[in-house]
């Protein structure tokens, strides 16, 4: 164990952390120079077109080198990287898959200094005790303020420590920083175990094989597996026998055992990706005395979508591509739904915004499969005036407030960096969203920020609101942190006096004025005109707030008649009204996608 390292690279979006991974598998001899390509560890297309991980992947290294600190001889040491996603939607992943290390290289982008993700990557990997390496990345670019870089770094992580200054792209300097993880990183027995000695691996990540069935990548904290040995996940109590076992270097490469501090992969053969869960604690399915390790949960989206085919017709195609999508991600929720304007549909749990996006360009990429997709919605809460609590997150489902005590809505905890340049904007922003102060702190010249804001808020408008106040320089991280106490109300709309369900909306009651007349004027200008007039009216149950009206077509009955007495043509205009009211009263609204669509957009403004 003591030639043993487990370690991450955590950063921002963009700083250089997937190009710093394939120097490290370059200079490791990992990969030869004929099967390197960039992003070696990004295997999903999306993922090298948008510069982002989304899938983590662990990859082990050998590396030989003379640390004095460790041996005073040449020394063969296994460096385990573990990739992390670089996006605030998967941040659960990243605390998994940091539980799993022992230390973390942090990686600051020398031309845009500490971001948001940077700070609270750094508090979780410091949270968990790990040792931190800061890293200042692009030095070779014309744009890099290295010295700010350096002081902004400094005053993270308070410390007069130097960080290692590199870059990624020319692999200057990557192989002192190799040095320094030998050095610095304690090997994984400097970790006690937490269960008495019997087997603990950690599941820090899971992909769906279609031949193989759920492989699962573990870290080792006690214990040892060995090829053919019966195991049992503790929190799903799942038992089975894996067919295959071994390391990732970076394709697999089959062991017949695995030891304490390793880390390594289970080919488990179940079928269902939600049996293996991420954060999980695996053990031998004889030894029922072995605990969990801390930290688990299950994963909730945070974010609802309802997807619809553009073509009604595939449907079923739209079923079958979700599902071959839920094998890889056991975050995805989904739930039929059927809207009388877009017809049959899917309601989709995502973590995220990014999260949705990247799934909608795989449904169009690879399925050949255009979507239609919702406004965003949120996880509401209602407590009943009999003390029963319930979850809903949309209008339909939202309780009679006959019968509704209060009602709660989600609330993120937001990190925002910005320069001071901006800071009177991006307070003014954060202030109309509803947001509370908690922090403020320079860095160099930089400022953090820390906000309660409502998670509607922050998925809706604060990113495209903060680009827009900061000139696109502010950087943003948010996660859910619980609930507050909030006014809800919904929103229905009545097209000439008869609801219409597809269009209700949830919003604050003090919201709910300039909300509804948006959306009545929205749907003014979208619905076609008809024989008849068309009122469209808002209402907060049998209060209506907000009304617009549709002028009818008008035919000229007046025309066939040259003078003569006004009576005549009094009585053609008075049968005309009729008529008109007639058909009022029998005559149906066809509701065209775009009215609803214009009714999404009213509700994001």
């Amino acid at each position: 164990m003591n030639q043993i390292r487990n370690f991450s690279i955590i950063a921002h979006i963009d700083a250089g952390k997937s190009t710093l991974a394939d120097r490290l598998l370059e200079m490791t001899n990992t990969v030869t120079a004929r099967e390197m390509q960039e992003q070696l560890l990004d295997s999903n297309p999306i993922e090298r077109e948008r510069g982002i991980t989304i899938k983590m992947a662990p990859v082990a290294m050998t590396y030989q080198c003379h640390c004095a600190t460790v041996s005073p001889q040449i020394e063969r040491f296994t460096l385990n990287l573990i990739d992390t996603p670089g996006h605030v939607d998967f941040n659960y992943e990243v605390e998994r898959a940091l539980a799993a290390c022992e230390g973390a290289i942090l990686l600051i982008d020398a031309t845009k200094g500490v971001q948001a993700q940077t700070v609270a990557n750094y508090h979780l990997a410091k949270n968990l005790g790990l040792t931190i390496i800061p890293v200042v990345n692009k030095i070779d670019t014309q744009l890099a303020d290295i010295p700010a870089a350096t002081r902004q770094v400094k005053q993270l992580l308070q410390s007069n420590e130097e960080p290692l200054l590199i870059s990624a792209k020319t692999g200057a300097g990557v192989k002192e920083l190799l040095a320094t993880v030998i050095e610095k990183i304690p090997s994984p027995s400097s970790r006690q175990s937490l269960g008495g000695g019997g087997l603990q691996a950690l599941i820090f990540n899971s992909f769906f094989h279609p031949h193989l069935g759920v492989i699962a990548f573990v870290r080792l904290f006690s214990g040892a597996i060995k090829a053919k040995d019966q195991l049992r996940s503790i929190s799903t109590r799942e038992t089975f026998t894996p067919t295959e076992i071994g390391i990732l270097s970076p394709g697999r490469i089959a062991r017949e055992e695995l030891t304490t501090g390793s880390v390594g992969y289970l080919v488990t053969g179940q079928k269902d990706i939600r049996r293996v869960l991420v954060g999980d604690t695996i053990t031998l399915a004889r030894d029922q005395q072995t605990t969990a390790l801390p930290g688990f949960r299950h994963i909730k989206p945070n974010v609802y979508f309802d997807i619809f085919p553009i073509d009604n017709a595939a449907y079923q195609d739209l079923l079958d591509a979700l599902a071959k999508l839920k094998l890889n991600d056991s975050s995805l929720e989904t739930k039929s739904i059927k809207s009388i304007v877009l017809g049959q549909g899917v309601r989709v749990g995502f973590l995220g915004l990014l999260h949705a996006e990247v799934v909608a360009e795989r449904l169009e990429r690879e399925f050949n499969l255009p979507v239609i997709s919702t406004s965003p919605s949120v996880e509401y809460r209602a407590v009943l005036r009999g003390g029963e609590e319930i979850t809903f997150n949309t209008p339909n489902e939202f309780p009679d407030p006959a019968f509704t005590h209060t009602t709660k809505e989600p609330i993120a905890r937001v990190e925002i960096v910005v320069s001071p340049n901006y800071l009177g904007a991006v307070l003014d922003v954060c202030q109309e969203l509803r947001g509370s102060l908690i922090d403020m702190v320079y860095l160099d010249q930089l400022v953090e920020l820390s906000y309660i804001i409502p998670m509607i808020e922050v998925i809706t408008s604060l990113h495209d609101r903060l680009k827009s106040a900061s000139s696109g320089f502010a950087s943003v991280n948010y996660e859910p942190v619980g609930w507050q106490e909030a006014d809800l109300v919904k929103l229905t709309v009545l097209l000439n006096h008869e609801e219409a369900p597809p269009l209700a909306t949830i919003c604050l009651r003090t919201q709910a004025r300039p909300r509804a007349l948006a959306l009545a004027k929205r749907l003014k200008e979208a619905i076609p005109r008809q024989q008849f007039e068309i009122p469209i009216q808002v209402a907060i149950g049998g209060e209506i707030i907000a009304r617009e009206d549709i002028k009818s077509f008008r035919k000229d009955v007046e025309a066939k008649l040259h003078g003569g007495d006004m009576s005549r043509n009094r009585k053609l205009l008075e049968k005309q009204k009729k008529g008109k009211a007639r058909m009022k009263m029998m005559g149906k609204i066809a509701l065209p996608q775009e009215a609803f669509l214009a009714a999404v957009r009213a509700g994001q403004e």
